[in-house]
C-alpha cells in the first residue's frame, strides 16, 4: 500500500510540475523505486497531466472563472456602484455617471511569461515548445498554450510523449550515474 502511494504521489506530482517528480523521488529516502520504475511513474504522469489538461482545459478555465465570480459577488468587502447623478439645470438637463470603485485589477494579458511562450513558438513551433514545457514550464501551460495555437492534438501528445520520456530518462539518469542521493549532492 506504502508503495502504491509514493508512486501516486510521484505520478500526480510529475503530471503538474514534471521536472520536480524525479528530484522528489531522489531527495526522500522513503522512496524505493528502481531506474525504471521512477522514469515509468514520472512519464505516466506527465502524460496524465497532458491529457487532462489538453482535453479539460476549457472547462477547468469555466469553473475557475465561476469559482471566481461567486468569491467577488459574496466576499467583496466594497461593492462596486456608481456615483450619485450630477444635473445641470441651466441647461438641457445632462446626467453624467462615473465608476467609483472596482475591486478588482484588470488582468495583464500580455505577461513576460506569456511572450516568452509566444517569441518560443514564433521560432521553434511545436517542437520548441514541446521540448522546454516538461522543464522550463509547467506542464498545464504549455499544454494550454500548445493547444490553442496548434489544432492536430495527436502532433501535441507525439512531441509531449517524446519531450517527456527524454527529460525523464535523462534527469533520472543523472541521479542515477552520479549515485547522488539528494540535490543536494549534485550541487557540490
Amino acid at each position: 500500500m506504502e508503495h502504491f502511494l509514493q508512486a501516486l504521489s510521484l505520478i500526480l506530482i510529475s503530471s503538474v510540475k514534471f521536472v520536480v517528480g524525479p528530484f522528489y523521488v531522489y531527495m526522500n529516502d522513503n522512496y524505493t523505486f528502481t531506474f525504471f520504475e521512477t522514469n515509468l511513474y514520472a512519464i505516466t504522469g506527465g502524460m496524465l497531466g497532458v491529457f487532462v489538461f489538453m482535453y479539460f482545459s476549457r472547462w477547468l478555465i469555466d469553473a475557475w472563472r465561476n469559482i471566481r465570480k461567486f468569491i467577488r459577488k459574496f466576499y467583496s468587502h466594497k461593492p462596486e456602484f456608481f456615483s450619485t447623478p450630477v444635473a445641470d439645470t441651466e441647461s438641457d438637463i445632462e446626467i453624467r455617471y462615473s465608476y467609483v470603485s472596482s475591486n478588482f485589477k484588470p488582468k495583464k494579458i500580455f505577461t513576460p511569461r506569456n511572450r516568452k511562450l509566444i517569441r518560443i513558438w514564433k521560432r521553434y513551433g511545436l517542437i520548441g515548445l514541446a521540448a522546454l514545457t516538461p522543464v522550463l514550464f509547467s506542464i498545464p501551460l504549455g499544454t494550454f498554450v500548445m493547444t490553442r495555437l496548434e489544432s492536430n492534438r495527436k502532433k501535441i501528445l507525439f512531441y509531449m510523449f517524446i519531450s517527456i520520456t527524454c527529460w525523464s530518462l535523462l534527469l533520472t539518469s543523472v541521479f542515477e550515474l552520479f549515485h547522488l542521493h539528494n540535490i543536494h549532492e549534485l550541487v557540490e
